[in-house]
């Protein structure tokens, strides 16, 4: 029997703003997952955020970013006008086009305050007739995401479409991003060719190999294996949009609209966040 999982990838550690991330995508032998060009996973843990604290304004071309929380909450500025407060079971789904600028903050509620945070944010690489088009924001709260049991288990569909339901965010492409609840066995069906298991909690086995919390399973194309035990995981897929390349946070099938971008950044022709563009972030060296 084919083994159902070809790829295992190990977090790595990434300072991202005033906090640090276990980063998955990109892997240096495993680029992508369907669409999905780079995965974050944000805690877990409790601090207590310093005023000021969060990701500064930065700029993204090409993609179009997705967040979701199982605990915690932030708020999200970017240069559309959006100001959006995200919540556990929340989605934000930025789309940067040709180029958009951004902000993570903490809830000011929270300043101060110990709060917990445990979430992942991944970007989407666009189709070729959409990379270029103008940025937008959509947001869906925790309760319009659907939900579908699985004997004992739970499916919640963030974004796009598996499970035989549809989220609200529909995605730049056919795509998936669910949040399994898992207790007992629950099926991955096979309706986007590429897909990947990320563990978050949990004692949880694919087809009786053990996933290790924190790591990524990429799939075999095709396969359907069953996640069994008692945990949570997120399950990303979709259909490949095409060879990308990934430079900061710039992401085009074009190398010199990259370049374009650089220059764009460093003469400050993006546009600016309404009421929080103090203190951008520098274009990297290099």
């Amino acid at each position: 029997m084919r083994a159902s999982v070809t790829r295992w990838i190990e977090p790595r550690d990434r300072p991202v703003g005033s906090g640090t991330v276990r980063r998955l995508l990109p892997f240096r032998t495993h680029r992508t997952v369907g669409p999905f060009t780079f995965l974050d996973v944000m805690g877990p843990e409790e601090f207590t955020p310093p005023p000021g604290s969060g990701v500064d304004a930065h700029p993204h071309i090409g993609m179009s970013t997705l967040t979701y929380l199982l605990r915690g909450r932030g708020v999200h500025r970017d240069s559309t006008g959006a100001v959006q407060t995200i919540d556990a079971g929340a989605v934000n789904w930025m789309t940067a086009g040709a180029g958009v600028t951004h902000t993570e903050r903490p809830h000011p509620d929270d300043v101060g305050r110990l709060t917990a945070s445990f979430g992942v944010q991944l970007w989407v690489a666009l189709p070729d007739d959409t990379q270029d088009g103008p940025a937008f924001f959509e947001h869906s709260p925790a309760s319009a995401v659907p939900s579908v049991e699985v004997g004992s288990s739970t499916v919640r569909i963030a974004a796009g479409t598996g499970w035989g339901e549809a989220a609200p965010v529909s995605g730049s492409s056919p795509l998936v991003l669910a949040e399994l609840d898992v207790q007992g066995a629950v099926r991955v069906p096979s309706d986007h060719p590429e897909r990947a298991v990320l563990a978050l909690d949990g004692d949880l086995t694919i087809d009786d190999r053990t996933i290790t919390n924190g790591h990524l399973a990429v799939l075999e194309a095709g396969a359907e294996p069953t996640i069994a035990g008692h945990g949570t995981v997120i399950v990303i897929g979709g259909e490949p949009v095409g060879p990308r390349h990934i430079w900061w946070n710039f992401v085009h099938a074009d190398p010199d609209v990259i370049e374009d971008a650089k220059d764009r950044w460093r003469r400050g022709e993006f546009p600016t966040v309404p009421g929080d563009h103090d203190d951008p972030v520098p274009l990297p060296a290099g």
